[in-house]
């Protein structure tokens, strides 16, 4: 495992490259996914499940397609259930799964809306006692408690099934600190939402298999199993019996395009070390003192904000940005950028000896990721000022897009009222005539005509 890492090296652009040449030869079918009643049930056009792997719903009376898949990995005889964020049309089938399934877990590593763009439909009752119902199955979620935290939220659910008269309990892990773009700043805060799924028991082969989605269900949801199966095999085989690129290959044959971008890659790469560093399974530290292995740039994760046609979500999502040396940061980064807040995590992009990282909000813990001591661990991940203002650039860019198009909309309304206007007044002056005119024309022929008879007789 150590030695794979070793190897990559600054290479990661080609190793991921490498990684989705050979997930190309996977050509498994995926006709359910592409029925056209089923298209409407999938958030993203080029994201779906193939048919071996996909999780059939059974009480569902319309339909029996999810994009859900079953992934496997036998050797730590693990099972999770990948899925998209759900839709509003899916909330239904959503639920009927989990109860279906068994699971006892819903772990979501997203926030309902990221960078102004539903990235999930709000599928569960938010505050303590609110109930959501789902008439088509007649299964009843009730929120029975909700635990904030720091980069993650806890929620407990009552899952009710009001025709068999039977309740489960499903806990609800929602990690709240993952960026809009890129990957967490830190693998220490994911390594720690990680450990409280497993001590949950949620993971375990005695309950179904926990449901875990992001947004596609294949970025931030393939790092998260990823990291999960790895750390397990070396738990229980030892750190040498580790090999996660092929690990990653063989979950890729269970779901399309699982981690889709070159920094997920790294991120899981430094999660699954640092974790075995934790462990006591390793004692290697990670060298990341080298300015061209920055974890973070600007390539997107699953976070893309989609037009109403959702965009390509694969390997192609990948920004090749071009590096240029920067003398002075602070001309051009501010200091402290506009704070970003999303569920109970807030987060600010602070700028620390020309470097940019993003940090929560300054913590008293010693262990916060904040803290002087944590800004000098080795796990420590950066986002260098070069990349920082592409991805400045690249939003100003689709800012002035979208107000061209506002623009161009509110011209072709104008337009549309203007026509609207001329033939109101097209309808007003015929029935002007109708009224006026025609009766004038009538009393005319009679004048005539009486004219005529009364001088020819």
């Amino acid at each position: 495992m150590e030695e794979e890492f070793r190897e990559i090296q600054n290479m990661w652009r080609h190793h991921y490259s490498t990684i989705c040449i050979e997930s190309r030869n996977i050509d498994h079918p995926a006709l359910e996914a592409l029925k056209p009643e089923n298209k409407s049930l999938n958030r993203y056009r080029d994201v779906y499940p193939y048919d071996h792997s996909r999780v059939p719903l059974k009480s569902v009376a319309k339909t029996d397609y999810i994009n859900a898949s079953l992934v496997e990995v036998p050797e730590v005889k693990r099972k999770y259930i990948l899925t998209q964020g759900p839709l509003g049309n899916t909330v239904d089938h959503f639920w009927s799964m989990v109860w279906e399934q068994n699971s006892k877990a819903v772990i979501m590593l997203n926030r309902v809306i990221e960078k102004g763009t539903l990235k999930c439909h709000p599928y569960w009752p938010q505050n303590t006692g609110d109930r959501l119902e789902c008439e088509e199955s007649g299964l009843v979620v009730t929120n029975d408690s909700c635990i904030p935290g720091e980069h993650y939220n806890l929620t407990s659910l009552i899952l009710t099934h009001s025709n068999l008269e039977e309740s489960r309990t499903v806990l609800h892990y929602q990690y709240t600190t993952w960026p809009d773009f890129g990957v967490p700043t830190s693998p220490d805060t994911f390594l720690e939402f990680l450990g409280a799924v497993r001590d949950s028991g949620s993971l375990e082969q005695d309950v179904g298999p926990a449901i875990v989605h992001c947004s596609a269900g294949i970025g931030r949801s393939g790092s998260f199993i990823l990291v999960d199966s790895c750390l397990l095999r070396a738990e229980t085989e030892g750190p040498d019996s580790v090999n996660i690129k092929q690990t990653l290959l063989n979950m890729r044959t269970y779901r399309m395009g699982l981690i889709q971008t070159e920094d997920q890659l790294k991120f899981t790469y430094l999660s699954i070390i640092e974790g075995a560093r934790q462990s006591g399974l390793i004692s290697s530290q990670l060298d990341l003192s080298d300015p061209g292995s920055e974890l973070i740039s600007s390539s997107s994760s699953d976070d893309e904000a989609p037009p109403p046609l959702p965009p390509p979500r694969s390997e192609s999502l990948q920004e090749k940005g071009v590096e240029k040396k920067i003398d002075d940061p602070f001309s051009s980064i501010p200091a402290t950028l506009e704070s970003l807040v999303n569920g109970d995590a807030e987060f600010v992009y602070s700028v620390v000896n020309g470097v940019v990282s993003l940090d929560s909000e300054p913590s008293s813990d010693p262990s916060s990721p904040s803290t002087p001591a944590a800004m000098d661990s080795p796990a420590k991940c950066i986002l260098n000022n070069n990349k920082l203002e592409e991805r400045k650039r690249e939003m100003e860019l689709r800012r002035r897009k979208k107000e061209d198009e506002r623009a161009n909309t509110e011209e072709k309304l104008r337009k549309i009222q203007e026509k609207m206007k001329e033939s109101e007044a097209w309808v007003s002056r015929k029935q002007n005539m109708k009224e006026t005119i025609l009766p004038f024309c009538v009393g005319l022929a009679m004048f005539l005509a009486g004219g005529y008879y009364y001088f020819r007789s």
